[in-house]
């Protein structure tokens, strides 16, 4: 019985905001006219923050990588060294 109230609620709220658009936006592009710089603006700060993540994996991805490279050139050396 909970369920289907619970069902019947949800259901009118999809409806009342599908009915009435100003409750529907929820994107930040929207409510912007067409000639806006900010939209732009918007735009961009989205792909920074999108690649923020992908340069801080990179980097700390290079810095391990180099550092397993000398550890090899090293080990290497030392092996050479000893024959």
């Amino acid at each position: 019985m909970k369920l289907s109230r619970i069902a019947t609620i949800a259901s009118g709220l999809a409806v009342a905001t599908a009915a009435l658009p100003r409750l529907a936006n929820a994107c930040a592009m929207c409510g912007l006219s067409p000639g806006d710089s900010a939209g732009h603006a918007y735009n961009t700060s989205v792909l920074f923050m999108l690649a923020g993540p992908y340069v801080t994996v990179g980097l700390v991805g290079g810095i391990i990588y180099l550092a397993w490279k000398r550890a090899q050139r090293r080990s290497g050396a030392a092996v050479v060294n000893r024959n």
